[in-house]
């Protein structure tokens, strides 16, 4: 990007501007404008005080509720596994083989 060619007026140029159009304005605007820039800082500084205090809550719940309670410890481990009682039923009855062998059910 090429800057332009003109020379950037000096602070003093631009304090009289600034005083040149201060003085254009009628104290009636000028009243307005200073109510008007003074009304929203007083609405944003309550609006960051309730914003400071809900975090500052929530900061503090979890913070209590991490130390108020340890973690459980993960339950021990079982011994012996339970065995499948199904493997049982089938070694038990040998009829069920002979059935299966017997039919076509088995092949389907």
């Amino acid at each position: 990007m090429s800057r332009p060619n003109t020379p950037l007026p000096g602070d003093a140029a631009l304090q009289q501007l600034h005083m040149h159009a201060v003085n254009q304005l009628s104290p009636a605007t000028l009243a307005r404008l200073r109510a008007a820039r003074q009304a929203p800082q007083r609405a944003r500084a309550h609006g960051w005080w309730l914003a400071t205090a809900c975090s500052l809550v929530v900061a503090l719940g979890l913070g209590i509720s991490f130390t108020a309670r340890p973690p459980a410890a993960p339950p021990a481990q079982m011994a012996a596994v339970a065995p499948d009682d199904s493997s049982e039923l089938l070694d038990e009855n040998p009829d069920l083989y002979l059935w299966l062998g017997a039919t076509d059910l088995a092949m389907e």
